[in-house]
């Protein structure tokens, strides 16, 4: 940054001082012409005027009291042939006159300005013009000439202190340069600095905005953001973690509880068996467990493709209702599909069967002798919609914005069992959710839930037909 500014701002200084130089030199030139044009008809005037062969001696400018120096005007006068008739003394030694052919190619309508050096080497400027009037012996013409001397020495003097100024500007631009640069950083090196202290035990610190210059505490409220997120996931991670361990630490004492008292004494075979089929069902609900924590965090990563094909909603859900039928008829619970004959989409079948199995075991769990669970689906502009409803106890609306979290129960008379690790609609949002889906739930209590899964894909099929009903 510094390097960028120095450059940049001296570039500028070089770029003003040069044009200042332009405009000095060509200001300076434009003013000995006028000088010389001035001297030239004065000149005139004064051969008009007087009969004499001879000029008096060099005339000067006009007076420049703020000069010392005297600039000497020269003037001289030839005929067509270019010889010379009369001249200011010391002329000769300093301007060469113009040949014949230099004068017979000045135009008449505008007068020639040259810029020679003298025979010592110093620089003139001369304007050579017609005299008017008719003559006998031809026409004759009038050469002023002015020293620059003076001018090239305030040129050279003022280009000398152009070098200073040049030379402190760009020790100026990097000092300031530096300056700014270094105030700059400050804000960002105590970012870094603050950055440098998360841990993750300090998650809960943030970068102060306030004071902040405007550029900066975008960036500061943005990585504050990102702190708010880390800490709100690592707490997931954190209270995910202690659930997996309090749902897995269950069932392994049941196992060592039961080991145990089958090892403490000598017990028959029947016993055996007894204590060997209760272990066994505690093993599949650790796999079972086990197998739905891996399933959600493959979900969270989302790096599993689905397996999308066209799948007949209708019967999908057909096929689901008569899987769970016997459950249904055991508990007394009437179970009925309701969906739109051949309304098809693109899902993965098996992730939606398994999203709607969850919910229909979870209505039948819950819904006592003699109520209902329907399934039912429609589509409309926004996709697919399918509905799983119960006449069943109900959720408390403290209870629902939470009901979709991991391992989150309601209460003991919620749960039905045990058994339940309180998954089972986490996974449901989850597999909605890698579709594109939206979840919606509602319920009252003592009243019975409605679960409405949205799947946005592309109606294939009528809208308009009568509804399949499946009891």
């Amino acid at each position: 940054m510094t390097v960028w500014y120095a450059l940049s701002a001296f570039a500028m200084v070089v770029v003003a001082t040069s044009l200042l130089y332009f405009v000095l030199v060509n200001g300076m030139y434009r003013e000995d012409q006028r000088d010389l044009a001035d001297n030239l008809e004065n000149a005139i005037l004064l051969l008009g005027a007087s009969r004499g062969t001879e000029l008096s001696g060099p005339v000067s400018v006009r007076p420049a009291p703020a000069l010392r120096h005297r600039t000497d005007i020269y003037v001289r006068v030839m005929n067509g042939d270019g010889r010379t008739l009369m001249q200011t003394p010391g002329m000769a030694d300093q301007v060469r006159a113009p040949t014949r052919s230099e004068l017979l190619g000045i135009d008449v309508r505008h007068r020639e300005v040259r810029q020679i050096l003298s025979r010592t080497g110093e620089p003139f400027l001369t304007l050579v013009a017609p005299i008017p009037g008719a003559r006998v012996d031809g026409p004759r013409y009038i050469e002023v000439a002015m020293d620059r001397a003076h001018d090239e020495y305030l040129l050279a003097r003022y280009r000398e202190r152009l070098w200073i100024v040049l030379g402190s500007s760009l020790v100026l631009c990097s000092l300031v340069g530096y300056l700014i640069a270094r105030s700059g950083m400050r804000p960002l090196e105590g970012i870094s600095h603050k950055a440098e202290l998360i841990r993750a035990t300090t998650l809960h610190e943030r970068i102060p905005a306030d004071g902040l210059p405007a550029e900066l505490r975008g960036l500061a409220e943005t990585f504050n953001g990102m702190l708010d997120r880390l800490e709100q996931s690592f707490r997931h991670v954190s209270q995910f973690s202690d659930d997996v361990a309090h749902e897995l630490r269950t069932p392994i004492n049941n196992l060592r509880g039961e080991i145990e008292v089958a090892l403490s004494k000598a017990r028959s075979q029947e016993d055996y068996r007894e204590v060997l089929g209760s272990c066994f069902e505690e093993c599949t609900r650790i796999s079972r467990l086990i197998r739905t924590l891996l399933f959600l965090a493959r979900s969270d990563t989302a790096s599993d493709a689905l397996q999308r094909e066209a799948l007949d909603v209708g019967e999908a859900l057909a096929t689901i209702g008569a899987f769970y039928e016997a459950a249904a008829s055991e508990g007394g619970v009437l179970l009925r599909v309701a969906s739109i004959p051949h309304l098809r989409a693109e899902l993965d079948r098996t992730l939606f069967q398994q999203a709607i199995g969850n919910l229909v075991s979870n209505a039948l769990a819950h819904t006592p002798a003699g109520g209902s669970v329907e399934l039912a689906a429609a589509g409309g502009e926004q996709g697919i919609q399918i509905a799983v409803r119960d006449t069943g106890c109900g959720i408390a609306p403290d209870h629902l914005p939470h009901v979709f979290e991991r391992f989150y129960r309601v209460e003991q008379a919620r749960t039905g069992s045990e058994e339940n690790a309180g998954l089972g609609l986490a996974v449901v949002k989850s597999i909605v959710t890698r579709h594109g889906g939206e979840v919606a739930i509602e319920s009252r209590v003592g009243k019975g839930t409605e679960v409405r899964l949205t799947f946005p894909q592309r109606l294939i099929g009528s809208a308009g037909k009568p509804a399949l009903t499946i009891s």
